[in-house]
This record gives C-alpha cells, structure tokens and sequence, in this order.
C-alpha cells in the first residue's frame, strides 16, 4: 500500500482529499454492485478509516447513497457521464470572500487557471474511469445508473 505522500506525488495538480475523492468515485462507477468501504479501500489502496471518511463527505456532497449492513454498500447517485470533476473540486473548495474578490493576486490566478476550470467542467467520472478503474474490478467503467434502490 502506497503512503499518502507517495499517491499524491502520482497527482501533485490537486490537492489529496480530491484526488481520492475521484479515485473513489471512479471505482464506485466501475461496480456492478454496491461496495462496502473496505472494498473500496482495497481497490484503489487508500486506508480503510480514509475510505470511510471520503465515501462519508462523498454521501454529504450528494455523489454516492449507501445502505447500512452486510448486503450494504456505497454507489452512485447518478451516472458516471452526470458527475463533473467541477463538481467534485467545488465541493471541496472554500466560498471565495467579496473582499478576496478585489486582490490582484487572486484576480490573476483567476485569470490564468480559467481554462483549467473550464476543462473541469467538461471532464466526467465516466472519462477518468476509463483510464482508472479499480485494480479488483474488470470491464470499462458503466455510462448507466443503478438500478433504483428503495431506502429502508
């Protein structure tokens, strides 16, 4: 298992806790069948107790529903193709202040990274899945839904 310094050096664009929050989206779109954190966890090597967490912040963000138990598991809400790295990133992002809004330094990195934010915009979990799927599941990464799941 990799260390946390060791995983983010593979991805130094973004922070961390994205970069796993998209390694475990894009294993949850890779999945047949709901997965249970510590199937997460050991797909995609990041620590059990850090799994639980992001799958937990991933469920508050709106991304993934679970169900406890056994037969229990996380999966997606809605498709892969429906889930924008935007999306993932604003979550985690901090409300930008109105006087943040008048620094001139804040304003030029605005400027030089609004073609990044544009790309975020258009990149899906479905278009990262085909290049990460996770290392214990096989096939290309779903387009569709899972079935509905009532809520009990």
């Amino acid at each position: 298992m990799r260390s946390e310094k060791e995983q983010y050096m593979l991805c130094p664009e973004l922070p961390p806790r994205i970069y796993e929050s998209l390694k475990t989206l894009c294993c949850l779109a890779g999945s047949e069948k709901p997965l249970q954190a510590h199937e997460v966890a050991a797909a995609t090597d990041l620590p059990p107790a850090q799994t639980a967490k992001i799958l937990q912040q991933m469920a508050w963000a709106g991304f993934v529903e679970s169900r406890r138990g056994t037969k229990g598991g996380f999966w997606l809400v809605k498709p892969a193709a429906r889930i924008h790295l935007a999306e993932v990133v604003a979550f985690f992002a901090r409300p930008v202040q109105v006087n943040q809004r008048k620094d001139p330094m804040l304003r030029a990195l605005a400027r030089a990274t609004s073609r990044c934010r544009k790309d975020f915009s258009r990149i899906t979990i479905a278009d990262l899945g085909v290049l990460s799927a996770c290392k214990t599941l096989r096939g290309p990464v779903r387009a569709k839904p899972l079935k509905a799941r009532s809520r009990v």
